[in-house]
């Protein structure tokens, strides 16, 4: 019976084409995809998956807000959709989004796999962690901010007064203020993870601020979004994607030198900054065989500060000059406030 067979595979074997073998290869793939991406029972509703590449929606760059709401107002506030190997949970409305994320906090804390920054983080700092690292992470870093001896508002209010002497420099003429801003926000961060500030025309300092806004844009524009979808594919294709991993390497050597510098005259009675606050408590938990506080962490958690903390704040503040300077009538409410809050009159 078994000889039989095996004939049979055989003579099957010899009569198959390329053609057909290709056939074979396509409908064994489109089927494993669609065991894989089959949605569970109860799972949130959504857009048509196709083969490969899952939901077909008209998500354009930057995402446009009114394809959500056309998506809600299809499927509900809760719906789900997919790309490439990535699935997604969208939900809508303040009352949902509460009861997730705060009354149900423990449930939704796990970070997601996205391959990308599983790639540049290797699960380590805060950004990528999870479980039992990020928590002890986590608490260390806001204990640790805590510590050291001048506070954000003092870093802030002494960096405003060199943001002002940078602005005034321009003598009222027409200037982007993009790389002011961000090297503003960028030496607050920097002083209290470095402990130091550097002037906005240091070309070290440029450069840092470049390879910081570029990465975080090649992370979120369509060739970072197509890794993190195809990561066994893109890994090897080449395009604009690598750049990330080139300038990342950047950064790392960067902190590396910083943190370098800081073990040669490091005093652990002296707590100057975020980093030597870090070595003071690998110092402290190396006889701990579950403390997770290494050099590893320490690099990716100083990058988690510097990246997310430059970017957000600066994005945030370009955005509310430029909502104030189109329209005037909240410029005005806005310097209005700033002076009764300032010299307890509000102005003219």
């Amino acid at each position: 019976m078994q000889l039989c067979l095996w004939c049979i595979l055989t003579s099957l074997w010899e009569k198959m084409t390329p053609q057909i073998l290709f056939v074979i290869l396509v409908v064994l793939l489109l089927i494993a995809d669609h065991v894989k991406k089959r949605r569970p029972k109860n799972f949130p509703p959504g857009p048509l998956l196709f083969p490969f590449v899952g939901t077909v929606v008209d998500f354009k760059q930057p995402i446009h807000i009114e394809c959500v709401f056309q998506l809600t107002g299809r499927y509900g506030n809760i719906f789900s959709v997919q790309f490439g190997n990535l699935t997604f949970v969208v939900v809508n409305g303040y009352q949902l989004v509460k009861e997730a994320l705060v009354h149900q906090a423990e449930v939704f804390a796990d970070r997601p796999h996205i391959p990308l920054l599983h790639e540049i983080f290797k699960g380590l700092g805060l950004i990528s962690s999870n479980g039992r690292i990020w928590r002890q992470q986590r608490k260390f870093v806001l204990s640790a901010l805590k510590s050291i001896g001048v506070s954000f508002e003092e870093r802030i209010q002494e960096e405003s007064r060199y943001l002002t002497e940078a602005i005034e420099e321009e003598k009222g003429q027409p200037f982007d203020p993009h790389y002011k801003i961000n090297s503003a926000v960028s030496n607050i961060i920097c002083s209290i993870t470095f402990g130091e500030r550097f002037e906005y025309h240091d070309s070290q300092f440029q450069e840092l601020l470049h390879l910081l806004a570029e990465t975080l844009l090649l992370i979120g524009n369509f060739w970072g979004q197509l890794y993190n979808a195809f990561p066994w594919l893109m890994r090897w294709f080449p395009g604009p994607h690598n750049k990330i991993f080139k300038h990342w390497k950047k950064l790392k050597y960067f902190v590396n030198g910083v943190i370098a510098k800081h073990k040669e005259d490091w005093n652990s009675s002296e707590t100057r900054d975020f980093i030597d606050c870090y070595l003071k408590e690998i110092e402290k938990s190396k006889d701990d065989s579950i403390s997770y506080f290494n050099e590893e962490n320490l690099l990716c958690s100083t990058l988690d500060l510097f990246l997310t903390g430059t970017e957000t704040a600066a994005t945030t503040i370009r955005w509310a000059l430029l909502y104030m300077a189109v329209y005037p009538k909240i410029q005005g409410r806005f310097c209005n406030g700033l002076k009764l809050k300032l010299t307890g009159s509000p102005g003219n």
